[in-house]
């Protein structure tokens, strides 16, 4: 989508898991038809995610979007080159100029290794799996598995414990620099980032390149969502498969599906843009 065409004044920030993609079977049939609408109208669909750049970048080639994504948990956007009228970062990958927000992966496991340590913690990383485990744990393909393997900013991992009320492991966290998320199925240990700075760093762009001023529509479901949707101007909390929410979030004019993943994002976007 060329930049400069965009006559709208929205720029959608989507979860995918239980989201844009069903929860279960990973389909986004269901949004179709809003996909094609929001394209028609040159609105940005923007992936802001806890999965990885290969991920998003498959993903975005299903559903042939060309807008830039936000990748494990705002600790990276990826912008595809000459999307803007002037570069916005010195680094590059794959042909996407990229704002890294986070921090190294190598580092984020050394802090999973003390957090072990200390706290003692019963807990397996992605980067200790094999494909086909992650393929097990998620209903993945063999081949999105090992895409969900090639972490660069963040390490998902699994632990029976209930770590995000134990303040003691928070604060070790702070003093690391490094903070601790939730998502439908793993915890998330990434650095000091998190998906709605990264939505707001976005957002200025757009504005400072178009000269005007753009609204922003969120979508999410789970835990890891709660900053993505605090940042924008709408925010949608999409019903999840056993139809309740799964968070509670005082925002005064959060707007709640009826329907239930894909099908909820299709009404949210029929409700709002269309």
């Amino acid at each position: 989508m060329p930049f400069l065409n965009m006559a709208n004044s929205w720029l959608i920030f989507t979860d995918l898991d239980g989201t844009l993609l069903d929860a279960n079977t990973y389909s986004f049939a269901e949004a179709l038809p809003a996909i094609h609408y929001v394209k028609t109208k040159y609105i940005p669909v923007i992936p802001c995610t806890s999965k990885t750049h290969p991920e998003v970048v498959r993903i975005r080639q299903q559903l042939a979007l060309d807008d830039p994504f936000i990748v494990e948990n705002g600790s990276a956007v990826f912008i595809p080159q000459g999307y803007f009228p002037h570069p916005v970062s010195e680094i590059v990958m794959e042909r996407y100029e990229v704002l890294i927000l986070g921090r190294k992966h190598s580092e984020i496991l050394q802090c999973f290794e003390k957090v072990r340590q200390n706290f003692r913690l019963k807990a397996r990383g992605f980067s200790e799996m094999s494909a086909p485990e992650i393929r097990d744990l998620t209903q993945l393909t063999l081949d999105e598995a090992r895409l969900a393997k090639q972490r660069f900013f963040s390490e998902p991992f699994v632990c029976e414990q209930d770590l995000l009320g134990n303040q003691s492991l928070m604060e070790f966290l702070k003093g690391h620099d490094c903070r601790l998320l939730r998502g439908n199925r793993f915890y998330h240990l990434l650095g000091n980032s998190d998906k709605g700075k990264a939505v707001k760093t976005l957002h200025r762009l757009y504005e400072k390149f178009q000269k005007r001023k753009f609204r922003t529509l969120g979508l999410g479901d789970s835990k890891n969502d709660i900053d993505l949707l605090s940042a924008v101007d709408q925010p949608v909390l999409i019903k999840k498969p056993d139809r309740s929410y799964g968070i509670v979030l005082e925002l005064k004019n959060i707007y709640k599906t009826r329907h239930i993943g894909p099908a909820g994002w299709r009404e949210a976007i029929e409700y709002f843009i269309k």
